[in-house]
């Protein structure tokens, strides 16, 4: 029997372990049993997919549904520039919740916040601001020129300026970045057509593939200019490992760093390989846990 919620995600061949560990994640957190499971097929043969096909409600193949004026185009490329027609693939659905692949669900309260986080609102997302995040990226901020002179960087003014305008760049500087890699919208908001529009825009001034990646700038223009419509979910729902100081294990949970202790509800793994170890303290010891189990 279909389901209310679908959650949707994919990944390229490359990525696929990535994407089979969030899915038996979704499966063994009992997930599943609230929500669909939909998955985008970007890769000319897909056949690694019938590894996890047990566990997928639905699956398509798409293709780019925006313009790129780009020669470079690359299958995974797909999974960002479809994100705005998640329910023209999969419709009839009241809500879609976009998962990365390199996301794993550690317990579904996460996806139950996401959903409660709609029932008045157009959209749920999570910033990339947490008091347990440590600040790392050293290029962004406000740079000293010379004497009292001083010059704004950083990767999201570079490209507000860049692919939308420079006003908009200065005006969301100092604002929370809303990271997309962990969202659900309705399926009645306004917001899918928003999305295509000014994903689009920038796309038409992308020369190369750098600029496939403003779906998320795009997003967050629309974010801040419909503020009202928006569900600011708790970091613990897309939490961040590279950007965090090491969690706390206790009883084979993981624990924010910061006090009072909160349960992680959703890891993304973002800049991190799948063959890779991330920190974590358990008894204040130092271990280790893979990122693929």
């Amino acid at each position: 029997m279909k389901k209310k919620i679908a959650i949707v995600t994919g990944a390229d061949n490359k990525y696929f372990p990535f994407l089979k560990n969030l899915v038996l994640s979704l499966n063994n957190s009992n997930a599943l049993e609230i929500c669909d499971l939909c998955i985008l097929m970007v890769d000319t043969e897909n056949n690694y997919i019938a590894d996890i096909d047990n566990f997928i409600n639905k699956k398509k193949k798409v293709s780019f549904n925006l313009k790129l004026f780009f020669n470079e185009k690359k299958n995974w490329h797909k999974l960002l520039t479809e994100r705005p027609f998640l329910k023209d693939h999969f419709p009839g659905y009241e809500k879609y919740i976009w998962l990365d692949a390199d996301t794993e669900v550690l317990d579904s309260q996460g996806i139950k916040n996401l959903i409660d986080a709609t029932e008045e609102k157009d959209l749920a997302i999570s910033t990339e601001i947490n008091e347990s995040y440590v600040f790392k990226n050293t290029k962004f901020g406000i740079k000293n020129i010379f004497s009292s002179f001083y010059k704004i960087s950083g990767w999201s003014f570079k490209n507000y300026k860049k692919y939308f305008s420079k006003d908009l760049g200065e005006d969301l500087f100092f604002k929370p970045l809303f990271n997309n890699g962990v969202f659900c919208m309705r399926s009645d908001s306004l917001f899918w057509e928003l999305w295509k529009k000014e994903y689009q825009a920038a796309l038409n001034k992308a020369k190369t593939s750098y600029g496939i990646k403003t779906d998320q700038l795009s997003l967050n223009k629309i974010i801040y200019q419909n503020f009202k419509k928006i569900s600011i979910l708790d970091a613990t729902n897309n939490w961040i490992v590279f950007k965090s100081e090491p969690l706390i294990k206790i009883n084979e949970s993981f624990f924010t760093p910061s006090f009072p202790r909160r349960k992680i509800n959703i890891l993304h793994y973002t800049n991190y390989k799948s063959d890779e170890n991330f920190l974590y303290l358990e008894n204040s010891n130092q271990k280790y846990s893979s990122i693929i189990k």
